[in-house]
């Protein structure tokens, strides 16, 4: 899965809206992406998503023929003292640490995210998790709470990245 999600949100045409309204609506939708709100929607899906982080993991570890695409999201600073959130792929697990890949094109300077985009990182750093079950998404607690929150073009263009449905 080629995530995008934050591209696709700085490029989104919001018909009947002025340039200010379009810009300031694409600054919530970012904000709301990268966990930047007291929303508790988001704020409560994060929570669950740190508190299932153990069933994710075992998960993750031993793997039934149907679950594949492991992700994960992961908080990463920035330079202007705001947190941005990426997504992780080509996860694994050795019982301590996750290893695997940012896949998210949008990291900002100062995120700490290498050149190759390798990581190696504590669970205790992931804000959200998603795999696929049968073609089927399981957890994106917070990508669930975000698509409430969006008109349904909004999420349309998100959906067309995402290679599992809910």
């Amino acid at each position: 899965m080629r995530c995008l999600i934050i591209p696709i949100l700085l490029i989104l045409t919001l018909s009947g809206c002025n340039r200010a309204e379009k810009e300031a609506r694409k600054n919530d939708l970012r904000a709301m992406m990268h966990g930047l709100t007291d929303d508790p929607d988001i704020q409560a899906a994060m929570e669950k998503a740190k508190a299932t982080t153990p069933e994710f993991l075992a998960v993750l570890q031993k793997p039934a023929p149907n679950q594949r695409q492991f992700l994960v999201r992961k908080v990463f600073p920035a330079q202007d003292a705001r947190q941005q959130i990426l997504w992780v792929n080509d996860l694994t697990y050795d019982g301590t640490l996750l290893h695997g890949k940012v896949d998210d094109n949008t990291s900002k300077p100062g995120s700490g995210v290498p050149p190759d985009g390798k990581l190696t990182f504590p669970p205790s750093e992931i804000c959200d998790w998603m795999y696929n079950e049968d073609g089927k998404a399981v957890g994106g607690f917070m990508l669930r709470a975000s698509k409430s929150k969006m008109t349904p073009k909004e999420w349309a263009a998100i959906e067309r990245q995402i290679t599992f449905k809910e």
